[in-house]
């Protein structure tokens, strides 16, 4: 078994357990058709067969989450949230059996880190910024989703994943799931001749739109690199194969900020060698806080305002990059619209902010009409477009500090761990780490994604790989 030890013998166990299922589902599959119930033949030994999973291979349940995540369609719920079936619902039942494992193991020693310290403090702030909130119900329903993503996908591992073989395997689950995923993108998308326009609803209902694929796709990228760098097997060759196919994939989803991330990922390779990860994110900071200065001295943004019969959607991927460097792209625009309604709402409410996901129901208000655009009503309900904007605007000061304390952590660690260790293995696994996390920033400047499970679970698995890896070196290095 994976985490618990039963006074009976495993096997023992097993073999009643089998013999248990087996009579269960004839029961039931003859319950069904007497009754003209045919899905109790399903539902019920689909019940006892997850749960004789979760007892004793648990960690092939944890790979199963994996390979389904990139297949999880978006549902929407009552009372103005979301979740993704199948992958939401599996988070729920591991935060349970993780909650479980705290309870009778305890936290493991390696969960004591700075990492898990700050997503503490995170998670604590959310909570009262909920309290704060304009509309604390849904403000309260953000904080239960943020926990079913932290406790499976940070905290769980640390029961989970012994070693690098059982990191690999769930790598390769979670970029097999994408590809299966992809080339369902891939197909319709051809079908309507690999049009730009026709990308928006080709991959529905997995993807929600072009966006989510390429980002998805684009932190397969470092994945599969890693998985070829750290295979010995004669056919790793297949690595490559994937990731060219992939390539393809990503160039005709004509996402900008796709091909950016890329691009700022192998910035971020000699970044890393050259050991000025500080430097850079000073730098950064910087140019951010001087730019934003400037926009706001003497009202300089009012510049940027775009022309209403101008801004306009583009019919092909040429015209769209054009349009944006001259104001004219109505996805461009319409975010800047956001972002100046995100910042007059800032100077309201700086502490605790708005309240977490209570962006879509409070930024009207605050917008300038000379900002609009044909798309400001807004069918799609979608935030603002800036996750960092986005976390000031409805957590405060506060809250972005903590969020950006738990990357500029992370990423300083994962410098540190890639200069520690000697072995190309742990090197290429922080390179890995490091590209992935530099994608998911660059991806949250535009958008709001660390609440997709494609995109933020990613980003909890670093944050674990990150610690637990850097917090065991001596161990690993033996």
């Amino acid at each position: 078994m994976d985490a618990l030890r039963w006074p009976i013998p495993e096997s023992y166990l097993q073999d009643r357990f089998i013999i248990a299922i087996s009579l269960l589902l004839i029961v039931s599959i003859c319950f069904g058709f007497a009754f003209d119930l045919p899905w109790i033949g399903l539902i019920i030994p689909t019940i006892v067969i997850g749960g004789y999973l979760l007892l004793f291979h648990l960690h092939w349940v944890y790979r199963i989450l994996f390979l389904l995540i990139p297949f999880s369609m978006e549902l929407e719920l009552p009372g103005g949230l979301g979740t993704d079936i199948p992958g939401e619902p599996l988070l729920w039942v591991m935060s349970a059996v993780t909650l479980f494992l705290i309870l009778i193991k305890g936290l493991p020693s390696l969960a004591c880190n700075t990492i898990s310290m700050l997503l503490f403090a995170h998670l604590t702030w959310i909570l009262c910024a909920s309290i704060f909130a304009i509309y604390p119900v849904i403000a309260f329903k953000y904080s239960a989703a943020k926990l079913w993503y932290i406790l499976p996908f940070y905290l769980l591992p640390f029961y989970l994943i012994r070693n690098i073989i059982s990191l690999r395997i769930i790598l390769k689950y979670f970029a097999l799931g994408t590809l299966v995923a992809s080339i369902y993108f891939f197909i319709q998308h051809a079908s309507m001749d690999l049009s730009y326009l026709s990308r928006t609803n080709a991959g529905q209902p997995i993807w929600r739109n072009h966006v989510n694929y390429a980002c998805t796709l684009v932190l397969n990228l470092p994945i599969l690199w890693y998985l070829y760098r750290s295979s010995s097997h004669p056919d790793r060759w297949m690595y490559v194969m994937w990731s060219l196919l992939l390539w393809i994939f990503i160039y005709f989803a004509f996402t900008r900020i796709a091909y950016l991330a890329i691009i700022v990922s192998i910035i971020y390779v000699f970044v890393l060698k050259w050991r000025i990860t500080k430097l850079t994110i000073g730098l950064s900071l910087i140019s951010i806080l001087i730019l934003v200065a400037w926009l706001f001295q003497h009202n300089q943004y009012v510049h940027l305002a775009p022309q209403y019969d101008k801004t306009i959607m583009q019919i092909d991927f040429e015209n769209k990059i054009s349009a944006t460097a001259q104001g004219r792209d109505i996805s461009t625009m319409e975010r800047l619209h956001r972002w100046v309604a995100g910042a007059n709402m800032i100077q309201d409410r700086p502490l605790s902010g708005f309240g977490p996901a209570n962006f879509y129901r409070t930024y009207r208000p605050y917008t300038i009409y000379s900002f609009e655009t044909y798309v400001s009503h807004n069918p799609e309900h979608s935030g603002i477009h800036n996750y960092f904007l986005m976390l000031l605007v409805e957590q405060g000061y506060i809250g972005l500090s903590i969020f950006l304390l738990i990357i500029f952590i992370t990423m300083i660690k994962i410098e540190k761990a890639y200069h520690l260790h000697r072995e190309m293995v742990y090197k290429d696994l922080f390179m890995m780490a490091g590209c992935i996390l530099v994608m998911i920033i660059t991806i949250n400047a535009v958008n709001d994604m660390i609440e997709v499970i494609k995109i933020g679970g990613v980003f909890f698995l670093i944050l674990y790989v990150v610690e637990s890896r850097l917090s065991n070196h001596k161990q690993l290095n033996k």
